[in-house]
Order: C-alpha cells, then sequence, then structure tokens
C-alpha cells in the first residue's frame, strides 16, 4: 500500500511540472515556436526510445539515421502544411533506404522496423504540431487533445482499479479492463461537454464552434483511439520483454508510455477539423 501511494506521489509530483509548463509553450504567443522545439525532443526521446524496443527484440534497425530523419519531419510540422510534411516523410524514407542499403548486412526486418519506427513516432507526432499550428484554433485544438487523452487515461485507471472485472486484453495488457475502457470514454466526453459550455459561456473562440453532439462524438472517438494506442505499445513491450520504453518521466515511464495515446489522436483531431 505504501509503495502505491507512493507512485501515485512521484506520478502527480510530475504531472505538476509538466502540465504548467506544457500550457505555456501551447498559449503564450512569444514562446510558441517552443512547442514544436519541445514536441521534436519528445520525438527524438520517443524514437530513441522504440529503437531500444526494437534492438532488445533483436533487429538491426538504423538508429541514429531514424532519430535525425524522424525529429525533422516532426519538425518540419511547424510550418503547418501537410504537404511539406509528406513530403519529408518522403524524403526520410528514403534517406534511411539508403542508409540500410549501404551496410554490408542486409535484413528486412531491420529496414522494416527502421521505417516502422519513422511513421509510428516521427510522422504521427508531427500531426501534434500541425495541430498546434492551424490558424486561430491551434492552442485551443492541442488543449482539447490534452484533456480528452489525460481524462480518458485517468478514468480509465482509476475506474478500472476499483470496479474494474473484465480484462480488456488481456495478452498485452492484463490490468486493463472494459470497465476502465469505458470509464475513460465517459470521462473524455465530460471534458469536452465542459469545454463546450466554457466555450459558449465565456466566448472562447480559441475553441472548435462545433454543437454539443460533435463535442460528444469527438470525445468518444478520441478515448478510442487513444486506448488503442496505449495497447499497441503494450504489445510492442511485451514483445520486447520490457516494463517501460524509459524512465524520462518519474512515475509514468518514458514518453512512449505518457505519449502513446497522442500519437494516434492527434492525426485524427487534425483531420476533423482541417478536413
Amino acid at each position: 500500500m505504501a509503495n502505491n501511494r507512493g507512485g501515485t506521489l512521484i506520478r502527480s509530483m510530475t504531472a505538476l511540472v509538466l502540465i504548467p509548463l506544457t500550457l505555456a509553450l501551447i498559449w503564450v504567443p512569444y514562446i510558441d515556436s517552443g512547442f514544436s522545439l519541445f514536441i521534436t525532443l519528445l520525438g527524438a526521446l520517443g524514437l530513441q526510445e522504440f529503437y531500444a524496443m526494437a534492438c532488445a527484440k533483436g533487429l538491426s534497425v538504423e538508429n541514429r539515421g531514424g532519430i535525425v530523419a524522424g525529429s525533422v519531419l516532426i519538425l518540419s510540422g511547424h510550418f503547418g502544411s501537410p504537404p511539406l510534411t509528406a513530403m519529408m516523410l518522403f524524403l526520410s524514407f528514403t534517406g534511411l533506404a539508403w542508409l540500410h542499403l549501404l551496410r554490408r548486412n542486409h535484413s528486412l526486418v531491420g529496414f522494416a522496423g527502421s521505417v516502422f519506427g519513422l511513421v509510428y513516432v516521427g510522422w504521427l507526432a508531427s500531426y501534434f504540431v500541425l495541430l498546434h499550428r492551424v490558424p486561430v484554433l491551434g492552442p485551443g485544438l492541442v488543449t482539447l487533445l490534452l484533456v480528452a487523452v489525460g481524462l480518458a487515461d485517468t478514468g480509465a485507471y482509476f475506474v478500472g482499479k476499483s470496479i474494474g472485472r473484465h480484462k480488456l486484453a488481456p495478452s498485452v495488457s492484463p490490468n486493463k479492463t472494459i470497465e476502465g475502457a469505458a470509464g475513460g470514454i465517459v470521462c473524455a466526453v465530460v471534458g469536452l461537454v465542459v469545454i463546450h459550455w466554457l466555450r459558449n459561456e465565456f466566448e472562447w473562440s480559441a475553441f472548435p464552434m462545433w454543437t454539443l453532439p460533435r463535442y460528444v462524438l469527438t470525445g468518444i472517438l478520441l478515448a478510442l483511439l487513444s486506448q488503442i494506442g496505449d495497447l499497441a505499445e503494450s504489445m510492442m513491450k511485451r514483445d520486447a520483454g520490457i516494463k517501460d520504453s524509459g524512465e524520462i518521466f518519474p512515475g509514468h515511464g518514458g514518453v512512449l508510455d505518457r505519449c502513446d495515446g497522442f500519437l494516434f489522436t492527434a492525426p485524427m483531431l487534425y483531420c476533423l477539423v482541417v478536413i
């Protein structure tokens, strides 16, 4: 019991440091470029964690080239141009192919692992930066995403711990339950309903002028995708034989442990808004 309380305290203290920093980078105009750099840094660390998992599995991946290519890909989102990011994805892929061709020992699974890391971490994370660069709505959209995914994760944890009985994906993550997943969805929806109310009550133009049903449906969709992203990362960690992807965030694990849900939700929210 003491260990659980200590772990919860560490997680809470880490969140108390990260949340104000992240919100400042999102909302303060004079340092908004720092948000792109911050996400790029997190992406580089996430790529390092992914390639470490791949190496633990015995794959001969291109670590350094993949981290550099993925970081440039994420940073390209700062210009707010999906075609530019798509071009950088192609160039990054080509660069990784060339680096693998220069090797004496060629490996299909190694090349596939390098490219998957580029797409999984680099390309998906670039949408987090692209989302922030949406005119007028950017900071509000990123905040909306943080609320939905954060509440989905928190709700799933506490509801599952309290009343969870039926396993959601026992072969991948034995502690996750169907009740917890449902609780996460409910919490995400409640969070977005509150944002909808605040937007109308105080005329916060930084948040989308959507109807209440659209906010509710967006909350459900983001919560579902967030949990799929969480399970996908758990599957990779289990296959690699590791518990956490890293230790950079005390009480939370690595970048991928903390941000796996955002990798799956940022592209979807961007598409819902822009496309």
